[in-house]
């Protein structure tokens, strides 16, 4: 588990810091993911320990900093987080193994797998947002196509031309629509920057632009995070597939080592108390 959990880090820092991964390297990823969780299912149902189970699970977290470390404030608490979801899903597991006298595999680990993959999705779109390739508001430039400004001025295109002198159209040079004296004063007053080859269109055009992205760029810091929102909320609901199929090759792979006799299954009598009348 230590071991795969190191490679899941390291595939985590090749996606959101280096990029480029082939089609490839995104089934290995895939592969590795499962594998993953294959690895800590096995874990929380297995090692009764809790000094190996729970100081594994503590180093795997602390390779975490060998391969990403650029925030390891926010970091540290987002592993403490999964931590305590280990924890609880490993408490929960074992709690339903005890209660059950024929074991349902099935609901054993159903009953811890959300808690940790809700935190270890939070980790992911943690990276994420730290990640240099994320949006960044200072450096990003915002360019709107002349198709989408279209639309904006087709509604008014109309009353635009009633207010333009006769024989002339937004087609037309701009110095044939505004005189060359009146420019430093629109420029002031428009915030744009009006060149002589300028049809009206196009002034037109440099004005809505201005305005839509100084708009946008008032909420540019909150794009981020609510992308790494959207990332988070999308990883939530993969996991209703993730997590069954998960199961499945965690029963698989507990299946394999049982036919090897690497685990086995007893049966114990245990006593109870009851009451009766």
């Amino acid at each position: 588990m230590v071991l795969l959990t190191a490679c899941f880090w390291w595939f985590l820092k090749y996606v959101f810091y280096i990029g480029g991964l082939t089609a490839s390297c995104w089934i290995s990823g895939g592969v590795l993911f499962f594998l993953w969780g294959v690895s800590v299912c096995l874990v929380m149902l297995l090692i009764k320990n809790k000094f190996i189970l729970f100081g594994s699970f503590g180093l795997a977290l602390l390779l975490f900093f060998v391969f990403l470390n650029n925030e390891p404030f926010y970091y540290l608490v987002v592993l403490i987080l999964l931590f305590l979801a280990f924890l609880i899903a490993s408490k929960k597991i074992k709690r339903e193994e005890e209660m059950q006298v024929n074991l349902n595999f099935w609901r054993i680990w159903k009953r811890g797998l959300p808690v940790l993959i809700t935190a270890s999705s939070l980790l992911i779109a943690t990276i994420y947002y730290f990640s240099p390739g994320v949006f960044q508001p200072k450096q990003a430039k915002i360019n709107l196509s002349p198709k989408i400004i279209n639309l904006i001025i087709t509604p008014i295109q109309g009353l635009i031309k009633e207010k333009l002198p006769k024989g002339v159209s937004l087609d037309s040079k701009i110095g044939q629509i505004i005189p060359a004296d009146q420019w430093p004063e629109m420029e002031k007053q428009l915030g744009v920057k009006i060149d002589k080859n300028d049809t009206g269109k196009d002034v037109i055009y440099k004005v809505i632009d201005f305005q839509i992205r100084n708009a946008l760029g008032s909420f540019a810091k909150f794009i981020p995070l609510g992308i790494a929102v959207g990332l988070f909320i999308s990883l939530k609901l993969a996991s209703l597939i993730y997590v069954p199929v998960l199961i499945l090759f965690s029963w698989l792979a507990l299946k394999l080592l049982i036919a090897t006799k690497f685990v086995k299954l007893e049966k114990e009598t245990k006593e109870v108390e009851t009451v009766k009348l």
